[in-house]
Order: structure tokens, then C-alpha cells, then sequence
């Protein structure tokens, strides 16, 4: 499949060069390569290792995402969201979702439906029906994840997307505050953003999604600019701050691919304004990474309404 033509580089508006980058991706990914090796001649890894190593190659994966998106995508991230997996965190199953949905088979998407629904209903099931690991999925940032991959993966499943639907509608996280991923933005923009995925016959949806992501862009780039202004950590590339925020990205691309990349540029147009150019790093690398635009869904006839647009951002 031929890749798409590449967009405007994000080195520009980040000010960093190819060779910044690729010394920042190598040193994460040779430290990942590093704790597995020394988790593996000691036993086999721990929760703890495995962690560790995946949020490295997370890492690593966010650096070549501005370079070598494909390779990104294909090699690093992949490995990173099975070692997430493997330990347990819900994380792992929102990289593959959001990032490469095709590769999920119908047998994990519907796992990852059952383990939602039990773990994110109130206690009504025997405890001995809960595996241990699976008490990660009590806590709200590991729900959402999962959420949004369930959300992303369940389109020519009716069921299991009203099911999620009737879910993602009750819980307190739809109106909740707390924080999710490294911008700390509430949860309810993420339940928000879920919910227009499993709403993909409204014509509202693409809309309130694509404002989401406006307000996702603009929190991302107020974080990078302030990294930004220590030049010293900025051009060592060890600012604390996610350079490619797979949150957005991820986003971004399960949008793109839900709603039509077309529309979606449309609407995040009409919505957004003028971003900056940092702003619109994440839009751009999400919008390469959902792939060659396919045929545009098409939008239904909405007609005009003086409330929100859905029930899933505010």
C-alpha cells in the first residue's frame, strides 16, 4: 500500500532537526531493549519491567512519529502496546485501536468489550469471575483507554456498540473531571470523544468530535511552546513533555478513519479557527497515520438544532 504524500514536517514548528530526533528515539528504544534483556536473564520480566520497557518504546515511538510515522507505528509503538498488554494495562489496547485497528481480531475486540463491561459496571459479579490483573481496569485512565478502543473497533458490531453506548452513557466518567494523559485534560472529554465514535449515524457527531480535537490541539501546543522556552532541555530533547501526544494523534486518526478524513478537515476548520503551527503537529501526524483516505462516509442529513451537538463532549 503506497504511502500517502507526506505533510508539512513537524521539525519546523517544533525547531528540532532529524538528528535530534533519531538520538532521542535510538536512546529509548535501546533502554527498553536494556530492561527486557536484564529482566529476562534475571527470571523473566516483572509487571514493573514490562512497564517500564513499554513506556520506552512509547517513547521512542512518539520521537519517530515526526520523521518515519509508518516505522513508528509498524515497529515501535506496536512493541510497546504488547508489552502493555502483557502487563496488564488498557493502554496497550488503545495504541493498537487507535493506531492500527485493522490489525485486532474480532476475538480481542470482543475480549476487550466483555473485560469493559464487567470491570467498569458496579460490583454485581462474584469476585472470582475477576481476574487479578484485570483490577487495573479500576482505576478511570485505564477505562477510558479501553473504552476508546472498544468504541473505535466496534463499528460492524450493532450490538456490542449499543451495548458500550448504553455503558459509556451511565458512568460517572461521562461528567467526570479527572485527569487522563499527559496533557491532563478530564475524562469526560475523552468519554465525550468515545461516544461520537458509537454515534457514527448522527450528524453531530463529527462535529462535536472535531471540536474535541480542537481543544485537544490547543492544550497540546500551550504544553509544547512551554517546554519550548527552556532551549537547554528543549535541544537535548529532554523536556518533560510528550513531543508527539499519543492521545491527540490517536485521536486524530480514529476520527479520520470513523468520519472521513474530508469531513473531518472540514469541520476541524470550521472549528478550530487559527491554530498554530505547533497546534496542528498532532492533526497533521494523525491524519498520516490513519492512512490513504478511503471513500468518505457519507454525512447525514441533520436538521438544524439550537442545543449541543451531541451528548458526548461538554
Amino acid at each position: 500500500m503506497a504511502a500517502p504524500p507526506p505533510g508539512p514536517s513537524p521539525l519546523v514548528p517544533l525547531r528540532l532537526s532529524d538528528e535530534q530526533v533519531a538520538t532521542a528515539a535510538d536512546f529509548h528504544e535501546s533502554y527498553a531493549r536494556t530492561v527486557l534483556a536484564e529482566a529476562r536473564s534475571a527470571g523473566g520480566p516483572s509487571t514493573e519491567a514490562l512497564i517500564e520497557a513499554a513506556s520506552a518504546y512509547r517513547l521512542a515511538g512518539q520521537w519517530r512519529l515526526l520523521v518515519a510515522p509508518d516505522r513508528a507505528v509498524r515497529e515501535t509503538l506496536a512493541q510497546a502496546a504488547d508489552l502493555f498488554t502483557e502487563a496488564g494495562l488498557a493502554y496497550g489496547a488503545y495504541l493498537r485501536a487507535s493506531l492500527a485497528p485493522r490489525e485486532v481480531e474480532r476475538s480481542t475486540r470482543d475480549s476487550w468489550t466483555r473485560q469493559l463491561l464487567l470491570h467498569g459496571t458496579p460490583r454485581n459479579t462474584d469476585d472470582a469471575v475477576r481476574r487479578e490483573t484485570d483490577a487495573l481496569l479500576d482505576h478511570p485512565q485505564q477505562q477510558t483507554y479501553l473504552l476508546l478502543a472498544c468504541a473505535m473497533t466496534a463499528d460492524e458490531d450493532p450490538a456490542a456498540r449499543d451495548r458500550l453506548t448504553a455503558f459509556a452513557t451511565t458512568s460517572p466518567h461521562r461528567v467526570g473531571v479527572v485527569p487522563v494523559g499527559s496533557l491532563a485534560m478530564p475524562v469526560r472529554m475523552f468519554w465525550g470523544l468515545a461516544l461520537n465514535l458509537l454515534d457514527e449515524d448522527s450528524g453531530h457527531a463529527a462535529a462535536s468530535y472535531a471540536a474535541t480535537l480542537s481543544e485537544l490541539s490547543r492544550a497540546y501546543a500551550r504544553s509544547v511552546e512551554l517546554a519550548m522556552a527552556n532551549k537547554l532541555t528543549w535541544s537535548k530533547a529532554a523536556a518533560p513533555v510528550d513531543v508527539a501526544d499519543l492521545d491527540v494523534i490517536g485521536a486524530v486518526a480514529m476520527g479520520v478513519r470513523r468520519f472521513g478524513e474530508v469531513r473531518m478537515r472540514r469541520l476541524l476548520a470550521d472549528v478550530a479557527g487559527e491554530l498554530s503551527a505547533v497546534a496542528e503537529v498532532p492533526l497533521n501526524i494523525g491524519i498520516r497515520v490513519a492512512g490513504p483516505p478511503g471513500p468518505e462516509p457519507p454525512e447525514p442529513q441533520v436538521p438544524p438544532t439550537s442545543g449541543p451537538p451531541t451528548p458526548g463532549v461538554r
